[in-house]
């Protein structure tokens, strides 16, 4: 059984190139709790993943409830996210799509049935790559600042879920009121090869799981000779509200979505007091 605290379940998958909507990934369940939970955010990305000219790439994700575990009932529930509009010509650095959230208030019975799907606004000649995240808690989190922070850093090049590191909270903390995770390139680009996928925390000493979510920024493959790096992050942390106890030991994991040649430098944070 999953904790009382803050929790997220993330699908990060190639979708398809045309304008049909899609779903994205397998069914996602929230773990069983006698009162419920509260969907906090919706979080999505989408990138190209292998670039072509005057195609920009984008469209709107949407979560439905096959069984009616919803309440209310999200339909209508499209919502926009975008990467990047088209580009110029075939030689071109990576694109960038930072996270897309959409606060909400949309209450999930325990063991709720939940389906992620994306609808592409204009076809492409290669399927994006979407990704989206569902955050939630027993109520709607109220922002808290973090007294302390600590992270984690690492490099990964292959899909499987990969421990990047180990965070040991101090003995004073009490809980984890925002997490984020900084993926970027290290190396050479590559032509075709995006970067995108989630992280995931887990313990020994706290019940966390499930715990998947959305990275800061995803970046989009490039093409041809790709010489410039796709642009800044821009912070925005997952606001949650995890209790913990002093001294906790907490796993920080990541899964790309797509292997690549030169390693993704990853970091992994968290806020608590």
């Amino acid at each position: 059984m999953a904790a009382d605290s803050s929790h997220g379940l993330v699908r990060s998958a190639a979708t398809v190139a045309t304008v049909v909507e899609t779903q994205i990934g397998a069914d996602i369940q929230v773990p069983v709790r006698a009162g419920g939970w509260m969907i906090n955010d919706i979080t999505g990305q989408v990138v190209r993943a292998t670039a072509s000219p005057a195609v920009s790439i984008g469209g709107t994700m949407r979560i439905f409830a096959p069984s009616g575990d919803l309440t209310p009932d999200p339909a209508p529930a499209h919502r926009p996210v975008y990467e990047t509009g088209s580009l110029l010509n075939t030689t071109s650095g990576v694109s960038n799509c930072p996270i897309w959230r959409y606060p909400t208030e949309i209450n999930a019975s325990g063991l709720a049935t939940i389906e992620l799907f994306s609808t592409n606004a204009i076809a492409s000649a290669v399927a994006p790559i979407w990704g989206v995240g569902v955050h939630f808690a027993p109520q709607i989190i109220v922002p808290q600042r973090p007294l302390f922070g600590e992270f984690v850093r690492g490099t990964q090049t292959a899909v499987a879920r990969t421990l990047i590191g180990t965070i040991t909270l101090s003995e004073k903390a009490q809980k984890i009121t925002e997490i984020m995770g900084i993926i970027s390139q290290d190396g050479v680009l590559v032509t075709a090869e995006e970067l995108i996928g989630f992280f995931d925390l887990a313990s020994d000493d706290i019940e966390l799981a499930p715990s998947q979510w959305l990275f800061n920024t995803a970046f989009g493959a490039g093409i041809g000779a790709t010489i410039e790096s796709g642009q800044h992050t821009v912070r925005s942390p997952h606001l949650v509200d995890i209790p913990v106890v002093g001294g906790a030991r907490i796993d920080c994991s990541i899964t790309l979505t797509t292997a690549v040649t030169n390693p993704a430098d990853v970091m992994i944070y968290i806020g608590y007091r």
